[in-house]
């Protein structure tokens, strides 16, 4: 199969594989919720998140499968980051490809000089790699968190309080 992925904006049609990829047993440890989402407060989060200006979510698909989602949201100092796969496409080398191509998409769209934020469960070593492969720096951790910051405008190094986060 191809590496080739390409990004599009989610569409109504999406709602139900979100839904279902959240879902997964597989990936539902990796969430900070692990609960089950019931399709209807999927769907009412789905329809606020895609009418929300400051949330730009993209379906990733390779070929005609549909591999993943990719989701921006726009904070008052930041940029939260979040990414699935859907889990039959797990351990394939996707999950870097999809975080680089998304948030240079993203970055080119909004030309934002925030920094980008994705929080990660420490277990989480795979999404870990994932960010850092795409050019994401670990900055830190706080309890069962890894903070991972990336920033392309900016050339510092993301600042933050020594009391927020160890090292």
């Amino acid at each position: 199969m191809k590496d080739n992925i390409i990004l599009n904006k989610v569409t109504d049609d999406d709602c139900k594989y979100l839904w279902v990829w959240r879902n997964d047993p597989k990936i539902r440890n990796f969430f900070f919720n692990t609960g089950v989402i019931p399709w209807e407060e999927h769907k009412k989060w789905f329809y606020s998140k895609i009418k929300d200006t400051n949330t730009k979510i993209y379906i990733v698909q390779q070929g005609e499968n549909k591999v993943g989602v990719i989701r921006f949201e726009i904070e008052k100092d930041s940029v939260k980051v979040s990414v699935n796969l859907n889990p039959e496409f797990f351990g394939k080398g996707l999950g870097s490809k999809i975080i680089k191509l998304g948030t240079e998409i993203f970055l080119k769209e909004t030309k934002t000089e925030k920094h980008i934020i994705a929080k990660i469960k420490k277990d989480n070593i795979a999404s870990q790699k994932a960010f850092e492969k795409a050019g994401y720096l670990l900055i830190g951790k706080r309890g069962n968190v890894r903070i991972i910051v990336l920033s392309y405008y900016k050339k510092t190094v993301f600042s933050c309080k020594k009391d927020d986060y160890e090292t």
